[in-house]
């Protein structure tokens, strides 16, 4: 059997009609805030929307020119190709700055001069990448490393051995053990420290897999030892 209804429960005004006429009183009354905030929500959207696009677009433009540069490069073969890709990764970070090619680019021009022996040039195009560079990059850990080549072609030895350190201790630093000690042992050995020499030589030795490397490596350590 169906409950009874009051008079009174028949009397009361729905309360969800009550709610909808307190919302409709409450947008007449504030109807130009209303309007504004939902003006300045749809410009902000627009706003990230068009920023995201413009990025992307940005990113990819990068991208390609980067590519192009290393396909030109390839195709060129030394010295003409180095001086092309020189010239390309200098376009590249003029018109792309903010880019993540661009990034990749200062790295690579590094290389490049170090490679023509501009020292001061690598020492530059390097500086700028780490500036840059995710701190968890592996290509940190190889920037610093060819920093430290810089100086050590400078005969700065004080500072390659900072360098080499600073690539050793780098995030990325386990996977190029090898490589970044047998710099140090290098650079000791210049240093006519031959204790500090064979102590990283024997760090380098115990990081590597390449046999020629090994056989190098035993020989350096059976020299100076």
């Amino acid at each position: 059997m169906a409950a009874k209804i009051d008079k009174k429960e028949l009397e009361e005004p729905d309360k969800l009609q009550l709610f909808f006429v307190s919302v409709r009183e409450f947008a007449e009354k504030n109807r130009t805030a209303i309007y504004t905030a939902t003006g300045i929500f749809i410009l902000v959207f627009l706003i990230a929307g068009g920023w995201y696009a413009y990025q992307h677009n940005y990113e990819t433009n990068a991208g390609k020119l980067y590519t192009r540069i290393l396909e030109d490069a390839k195709k060129a073969g030394a010295p003409a190709g180095d001086v092309a890709a020189i010239k390309g990764y200098k376009e590249l970070v003029d018109k792309y700055p903010r880019s993540s090619a661009a990034v990749a680019a200062y790295y690579k021009l590094g290389n490049l001069y170090l490679g023509r022996h501009e020292v001061e040039a690598a020492i530059a195009a390097y500086q700028d990448f780490l500036k840059k560079a995710p701190s968890d990059s592996d290509l940190v850990t190889l920037a610093y490393s060819g920093l430290g080549s810089c100086y050590e072609i400078k005969k700065d030895f004080n500072k390659a051995i900072e360098l080499y350190d600073n690539a050793v201790k780098t995030s990325a630093g386990s996977s190029f053990e090898a490589l970044n000690y047998g710099s140090l042992a290098r650079v000791y050995e210049a240093m006519n420290n031959p204790a500090k020499a064979v102590e990283f030589y024997r760090k380098a030795l115990g990081k590597t897999t390449d046999p020629l490397m090994t056989l190098y490596l035993k020989r350096k350590i059976s020299t100076l030892g």
